[in-house]
């Protein structure tokens, strides 16, 4: 339960330490209101961040410190007879509102003035008093471990509904602001890595490696958000310039199940781009099988997007064959789709790969046809002479010529 220590207060001690603690002298008022009025008197220099709150602020600072002293002097007064356990110096709305660092940091300043006090009590009452700090900072430290889990709660829900939104190209500024509260910067580059968690036979395969992806990324020095889509684990990383998509992916292999594909989507920026980047993830795992080895059905790891361009293009992703189009045929084709680089290469492809016969279809030398080809490599990034590639280029060439044939259609 929030706000319940994980141990008793002072009743549940030793009985020398309760038969010690019922002997406490009582506890002079007049030294007991010094003691506060110190700490209020140097509230602002204990704890900087106190001088820019508001008046009404400050006051509920000093309502805590007030509170936590007249509980110890009461339960004091009491000898032994008080019941219940020692709470949080700092409650839960207070420690919520405050946030983790300074809720810890005014505990630390109540907890020295509780001491303090104690050391005005005489011997029996300052052990008394120490009994108390100690089970106040164990009430406070179950406290922020269960404002924590809460705190892990909402992040995890925040990151799915950013993940989500994105898939869904639904993202607004209600996801910009979702992304501040995580830490994202306004501009940002990122990229996703889509796959079956690790050990998801009880369904919580992500939840279980949502913070070490976390852990794993920041110590690269990026940032990620962990996500789900149709039973896939979706991870968006933003390197924050410190290491390139590969090396993050690699990291992180370790939490998608052996059997997995585990699809690396392109380097994008912004909200923009984390959407495609993701939407290219999940279409390359869709279209994931067509290249699987047809004896082990074993896949690469990761798989790139960018390598199952014609894959995906033929299972329905408009992005894919856009880039086909603009990416390697636009380059090759230019403002002259019948000129001799994408002429001289759809003939070779057509012409089972072979020199002499495009040389001899063309009218040209055979050298002729490979500095052309060369020349294709050049231009597209893709190389004829390889059966992969050449299945990219053919891809390519198929779809630029249907583009060019109807241009309102484009």
């Amino acid at each position: 339960m929030i706000g319940k220590p994980k141990r008793s207060g002072p009743k549940d001690d030793d009985p020398a330490e309760a038969q010690q603690a019922r002997q406490v002298p009582a506890a002079s008022d007049a030294a007991m209101e010094r003691i506060l009025r110190k700490t209020l008197d140097h509230l602002e220099e204990a704890l900087p961040w106190a001088r820019s709150l508001p008046a009404d602020g400050r006051r509920t600072l000093e309502g805590a410190i007030r509170t936590a002293l007249d509980d110890l002097l009461a339960r004091l007064d009491s000898q032994g007879k008080e019941e219940g356990e020692v709470p949080s110096p700092v409650p839960a709305e207070l420690s919520r509102s405050l946030g983790p660092h300074r809720a810890m940091e005014l505990t630390r300043v109540i907890l020295d003035m509780l001491e303090e006090a104690g050391r005005t009590m005489g011997a029996e009452g300052e052990r008394s008093t120490l009994v108390y700090a100690r089970h106040a900072a164990t009430a406070a430290a179950g406290l922020y471990a269960d404002l924590a889990e809460a705190r892990s709660g909402r992040k995890a829900v925040t990151e799915s509904r950013i993940i989500r939104h994105l898939i869904e190209k639904t993202a607004d500024t209600r996801t910009v602001d979702d992304l501040a509260r995580l830490g994202w910067p306004t501009e940002f580059d990122c990229f996703a890595v889509v796959g079956e968690a690790r050990g998801n036979d009880d369904g919580q395969g992500m939840e279980n490696a949502r913070q070490p992806i976390h852990t794993t990324v920041a110590r690269q020095g990026g940032r990620a958000l962990v996500g789900e889509s149709d039973g896939l684990m979706t991870v968006l990383i933003n390197p924050d310039r410190s290491g390139t998509p590969a090396d993050f992916c690699a990291s992180i292999l370790r939490f998608f199940a052996d059997e997995s594909a585990v699809c690396l989507g392109p380097l994008r920026h912004g909200i923009s781009g984390a959407e495609a980047s993701i939407g290219a993830a999940l279409s390359t795992h869709a279209a994931a099988p067509a290249v699987a080895d047809p004896i082990t059905a074993a896949l690469p790891r990761p798989l790139h997007a960018d390598d199952l361009l014609p894959e995906r293009a033929l299972n329905g992703d408009r992005d894919a064959a856009d880039q086909l189009y603009q990416e390697v045929y636009l380059s090759l084709a230019g403002q002259d789709p019948d000129g001799p680089l994408p002429t001289t290469l759809l003939t070779f492809l057509r012409s089972g790969n072979s020199l002499e016969v495009t040389a001899k279809k063309l009218g040209i030398h055979p050298n002729t046809v490979r500095y052309r080809l060369r020349r294709c490599v050049e231009v597209t990034g893709w190389d004829a002479m390889d059966p992969r590639e050449s299945f990219v280029l053919q891809a390519a060439l198929i779809i630029g010529r249907i583009r060019r044939s109807h241009p309102g259609a484009d």
